[in-house]
């Protein structure tokens, strides 16, 4: 009785109570939901994934244009799509965004590393 409460207010309302419980939310992010259409729509949906998406430090605007590049990938007959998909792209892409920039700092300081030892060996060899 309590989830159906909280499903009608989230209906009406079209947001979530902080107390909301955590099967509920978990559930509606699995609904397939009509894709935007316009920008009205598109600007309510985008805080929608982003607010669920829970990436801090990344601005609003890189966020919406990942998630434009997502629905242009989409299939060309699909209409629906759950949240759930594109809250988990979202963060997928955030993880690596993460790995990528870790392993260019970790190869540009081995890098680093045998130029200077090769520099060593160079002065070195010098009389």
């Amino acid at each position: 009785m309590k989830a159906a409460y909280y499903k009608i207010k989230a209906v009406l309302t079209g947001k979530n109570s902080v107390f909301t419980p955590k099967d509920v939310i978990a559930e509606q992010l699995n609904e397939k939901r009509p894709l935007p259409i316009g920008r009205a729509e598109f600007e309510a949906w985008s805080d929608r994934i982003i607010s669920g998406a829970q990436l801090d430090g990344v601005t609003s605007e890189s966020l919406k244009f990942s998630l434009c590049t997502l629905l242009r990938q989409l299939d060309p007959t699909e209409c629906f799509k759950d949240d759930g998909f594109f809250i988990r792209s979202l963060r997928r892409s955030a993880i690596e965004q993460t790995a990528q920039a870790i392993m260019t700092e970790i190869k540009e300081a081995k890098l680093k590393h045998i130029a200077d030892e090769v520099q060593a060996n160079a002065n070195a060899a010098q009389p």
